[in-house]
């Protein structure tokens, strides 16, 4: 999981919230725009998913942490649709915010795999 893909999924779950918390500024829901970004993202750890899977093979992961590191991924994977789905059925203010909360934990579970790999 060496290179930039890591870093550009952490920089863009952090502009996903920060759309997101204009659209909850200006009472908005979301849109198919706001999807098709977080669908971008949702690729994106879907590409970063595949290439672990490949590489953990060589590399000096133990079972333990080769568990967490792809707990960590397939939670990351998971926690986008879910703000989703809970936005959507709910149509609130509050519910739009929850995807804010979404990007920030999709950046946090990047972020915690990458600590994961490197150590």
């Amino acid at each position: 999981m060496d290179g930039p893909l890591p870093l550009v999924l952490i920089a863009g779950s952090l502009v996903f919230a920060l759309v997101v918390l204009v659209y909850v500024a200006l009472d908005r829901t979301p849109d198919w725009g706001l999807l098709g970004l977080a669908g971008l993202v949702e690729a994106g750890v879907l590409v970063m998913l595949v290439v672990a899977a490949v590489q953990v093979g060589g590399a000096d992961l133990s079972g333990p942490d080769a568990i967490t590191l792809f707990g960590y991924l397939v939670a990351a994977l998971a926690i986008l649709p879910l703000g989703f789905a809970w936005s959507l059925v709910e149509r609130s203010r509050g519910a739009t915010a929850v995807l804010a909360v979404a990007g920030l934990t999709e950046a946090f579970m990047i972020v915690r795999a990458l600590q994961i790999w490197q150590s």
